[in-house]
């Protein structure tokens, strides 16, 4: 029973962070999870867990989104999930994790000190972002990285870049859950897990909803700022782990 008490918070937490910044709820969940759960029990039923962050977060999203942003991001990703899955089975993936973290942070302080985006990317660099999404969500379930780094560096409004974001992770999330269920990772304690977390998960996104709704397009911006440090840390410290 503890054990379930810390996962209902733990994931009332990455439901919150999700809910208010449209990605985050892997990087939250993840480290705090491997404490009481193996890791490649946790990473499964995170998978599970974003697929219902990303169903309410389409609802609340549904008239921002745009095909065009989120199509070729999603496309690109599906050759990276079999790459990933395969490393999953295969390959350890600290160094890939420390990596990340490392190119995380340095992206997140140069976006910092830089003025706000004013031209769109080039298209190669939307195909480039979906594929190594694809690659990082089958290996590790944790596609976010380079979409929000991505969705950040164009000039888009808050809602077009939460937008984005949920598309792609609601469509990539029930792909890689398809691909973990067919892989033999989705056991029935999982899902037993599973069903005590959702409604934690579910309060926890209505609150992040709650504030993302109240603030503005510049606290926005620096909100991601500070989750992408966050983020790149704790990719850092797992990998060291």
């Amino acid at each position: 029973m503890p054990e379930i008490i810390y996962l209902c918070v733990i994931v009332f937490t990455a439901g919150f962070v999700q809910g208010l910044t449209g990605f985050g709820s892997m990087m939250v969940a993840l480290p705090l999870m491997v404490l009481i759960v193996d890791i490649k029990s946790a990473i499964p039923l995170i998978v599970l867990l974003g697929i219902v962050i990303n169903t309410m977060l389409v609802f609340q999203l549904a008239k921002h989104f745009e095909r065009k942003k989120w199509l070729p991001l999603f496309l690109s990703s599906v050759p990276g999930i079999f790459i990933g899955i395969y490393i999953l089975k295969t390959v350890e993936t600290r160094s890939l994790e420390i990596l990340l973290g490392v190119v995380i942070l340095t992206t997140a302080t140069a976006m910092w000190l830089s003025k706000p985006p004013e031209k769109e990317l080039p298209t190669p660099f939307t195909f480039l972002a979906g594929f190594i999404a694809g690659l990082l969500g089958g290996s590790m379930g944790a596609p976010g990285p380079p979409i929000i780094i991505y969705t950040s560096l164009q000039p888009w409004t808050k809602r077009q870049i939460k937008s984005t974001m949920v598309a792609f992770f609601a469509i990539g999330g029930v792909g890689i859950g398809i691909f973990y269920y067919y892989s033999g990772f989705i056991t029935d304690s999982i899902l037993r897990s599973f069903t005590f977390c959702v409604i934690p998960l579910v309060s926890g996104v209505l609150a992040g909803v709650f504030l993302f709704n109240k603030i503005d397009e510049n606290i926005y911006r620096r909100v991601v700022h500070v989750a992408l440090f966050i983020l790149g840390a704790m990719m850092i410290g797992k990998g060291w782990l």
